[in-house]
């Protein structure tokens, strides 16, 4: 259920897909390497990070940077390739985004002035470089376009692997919480002075509610705003989206190596998919597919305000296309067509002119690069991105609007997609590409579903209790902060407090007879309950994956027993902006150790979010396991990248074996074979409780 989505199943949980599993700082071995600690230098690196991100919109004030504030290097020997470098410094002679200015990636001027900045930070060839021009960067280029840049160069460079940013909803926690949060701490620190100076936390919380009062009533959707609002959620996506951004690729960064296309539609498939199961726990019916020919039904109004005060741009129920949209939007479904011909046709001719099979199952690689429109795509100019074109006529943006025509809706940001149900009909229509490739390869085959001599027998599961509880986010990095003070930004705290929901730790156990002696791989997956095996031909598109890892079997019982704490594709909680600081500060001192692990990660499903909220009588599911033999994937899992403190993006060895992300629910059924003993079905439920009952007994 993490996410499961993430679809990262493969890379790890689907979810998260992403890349990598939660390390507690506590372990002292992760796959059987000692932790690793950082060394003086990486903390001067990382205490660079925190300081220079440190309230964004206001001017450095960390006295040993500002002396590189008004010059970049100029050197030309100290970068890599200065003809990029030059690229970019002529566009800011001739103008870029100015400072203040509203910000979205989704534009194609800001989005190419963005790429040269980070290009600009990538050819520093040492890390003195480096950090000299990213403070330049800081005090003279738009914040938004400087976050961004900075953030793809910390997870794109090598020298960088392992150092962790702040969330990026402490970042920028104007994006994920309501204006209203902003103006009423505004308006308590002009009373009270001492306001966010408390060494008690309760007293400098402000609290903050959902939007599902205003954002949209259509049908019930507000009802989810819970789970849509979730920073945790939104984080997850806009990294996701930031490992893999679509303007990067090629064989510098690797991003192909990881079945970058494949992975693209699954992590979407598998975000639906636990959309759909979170609609069902709140009695709402399956999404929507968006259609281009009749006004959008679901409206929403974000409530949420950029740092200079302009709201996000809102849209109303049942919204007409503006005159000129119908010319886009030919565009876009000439675009989607394309790819849709290919599909059914079974090949399409790249760039080079060469003919490509999409009738191998390993196209779906392809396809996926086709749909993203990213710089891997075999013939961007001809498909184009619908994605990206999707995103400017639904937010009603101008792709190629100045500054004095952009006004940003929360799909033009990756991390505030999410919270438009719009984004989730849109994805159902894009996913349209997915199963209409699967649906030409064959249904797989009893040898192929089967491991011959291996049964589960049986499979028992702890009760599922989920609640909901309050969650502090720090926010100060968002509000005006004073430095002629005596009082230091890193004892200001502010929290914004939300419900949240989540859920109780919980365990399975399979019972697993084998005539086989050998390694093996477990899959778990989280979906609706069902009546008949025949409903799993439309049921299987809403399992998410929870789980995924190798086993060892012995001949004869095998007993396995799994806690949530220990699921691959799970993420804890980050640490908050300024206690993280804290530590980095402690060990760049010498008074304390800073472990290198996953602690931090950005690269993950929250586990919070496993499972959905359920009910008060509970929520029937059902949970899949199957049992697979070893099949090593091409690079060796972890084989080219340290797995206890990076996730691994773009090193070609995140994942566990060779088969397709979603197996076995990614093709047709085939009925009369699909069942085999190495899988097993189990009817569960999930039962809701207040929070005073979290702690109740089984």
């Amino acid at each position: 259920m993490k996410l499961l989505v993430a679809a990262l199943v493969i890379c790890g949980t689907i979810l998260t897909f992403c890349h990598a599993s939660y390390v507690p700082t506590s372990q002292t071995l992760v796959n059987g390497v000692s932790n690793k600690y950082a060394d003086k230098e990486f903390l001067e690196k990382q205490k660079f990070f925190f300081e220079i991100m440190r309230h964004l919109h206001q001017p450095i004030a960390t006295e040993e940077y500002l002396p590189f504030a008004k010059q970049w290097i100029t050197d030309q020997s100290k970068y890599a390739n200065y003809t990029e470098v030059n690229e970019f410094l002529q566009s800011y002679k001739q103008g870029l985004l100015k400072k203040g200015e509203i910000f979205t990636i989704f534009n194609y001027w800001y989005a190419k002035q963005t790429v040269q900045l980070y290009r600009f930070f990538q050819n520093a060839l040492d890390w003195e470089t480096y950090y000299k021009n990213v403070v330049w960067a800081r005090q003279n280029i738009n914040e938004g376009m400087f976050l961004c840049a900075l953030t793809l160069s910390v997870l794109h460079r090598s020298d960088l692997q392992g150092i962790v940013l702040p969330a990026i909803y402490e970042v920028y926690p104007h994006h994920f919480f309501n204006g209203d949060v902003f103006h009423d701490a505004t308006n308590r620190r002009a009373m009270d002075p001492s306001y966010g100076f408390y060494a008690n936390k309760r007293y400098n919380v402000a609290q903050s509610n959902f939007t599902s009062t205003f954002a949209t009533q259509f049908y019930g959707e507000g009802s989810l705003s819970y789970f849509t609002e979730d920073v945790g959620l939104n984080a997850y996506y806009y990294y996701f989206m930031m490992d893999y951004a679509p303007f990067l690729g090629g064989d510098k960064l690797g991003l192909n190596k990881d079945r970058r296309g494949e992975l693209y539609l699954f992590m979407h498939q598998q975000l639906l998919a636990r959309y759909s199961l979170e609609r069902s726990a709140n009695g709402l019916g399956p999404v929507q597919v968006l259609t281009w020919e009749s006004p959008i039904a679901t409206g929403y109004y974000p409530m949420l305000r950029y740092w200079n005060g302009v709201p996000f741009r809102a849209r109303e129920s049942n919204f007409l296309w503006r005159p000129y949209d119908p010319i886009k939007l030919s565009g876009l479904k000439a675009y989607e067509e394309r790819v849709r011909q290919a599909i059914d046709f079974g090949y399409l001719n790249g760039r080079d002119g060469q003919r490509i099979d999409l009738r191998k199952p390993e196209a779906i690689d392809v396809v996926g690069n086709l749909v993203s429109g990213n710089v891997d795509s075999v013939h961007v100019d001809y498909y184009k991105m619908i994605e990206t074109t999707a995103r400017m006529i639904l937010a009603q943006g101008d792709y190629y609007g100045s500054s004095s025509e952009v006004w940003p809706g929360v799909l033009m940001h990756y991390e505030t997609s999410m919270r438009d149900p719009l984004f989730y009909q849109f994805f159902q229509r894009v996913l349209g590409f997915y199963w209409d490739f699967k649906g030409f390869l064959p249904p797989y085959t009893i040898d192929e579903l089967n491991f011959e001599g291996v049964e589960i027998k049986s499979v028992s599961v702890e009760k599922l209790v989920t609640f909901f509880e309050p969650f502090d986010v720090d926010i100060s990095n968002g509000l005006g902060f004073d430095y002629t003070g005596e009082r230091s930004t890193w004892n200001f705290s502010v929290l914004a407090r939300k419900d949240r929901l989540n859920h109780k730790p919980f365990s399975y156990e399979l019972n697993i007879s084998s005539q086989f002696a050998g390694k093996g791989v477990v899959r778990m997956y989280m979906g609706p309950q069902m009546y008949s095996l025949g409903q799993l031909q439309y049921m299987k598109k809403m399992f998410v994956e929870m789980d995924q890892y190798t086993v060892d079997l012995v001949v004869g019982n095998n007993q396995i027993k799994r806690n949530t704490r220990d699921f691959y594709y799970d993420i804890r909680d980050r640490t908050t902006y300024s206690e993280l600081y804290m530590r980095i500060m402690k060990a760049y001192r010498g008074e304390e150790q800073f472990v290198l692990d996953m602690s931090e990660a950005h690269c993950g499903w929250p586990d919070r979010l496993l499972l959905p909220k359920g009910l008060p009588n509970g929520f029937s599911m059902s949970f899949f396991f199957i049992v697979t033999p070893f099949k090593p994937p091409k690079v060796a899992q972890f084989s080219t990248f340290d797995s206890t403190y990076t996730c691994g993006t773009g090193s070609g060895s995140k994942y566990i074996d060779e088969l397709p992300f979603g197996f076995p629910f990614d093709r047709e059924i085939n009925f009369s074979n699909f069942v085999t003993k190495n899988m097993h079905f189990v009817d569960v439920s999930v039962y809701h409780v207040n929070g005073n009952q979290q702690n109740a007994s089984h």
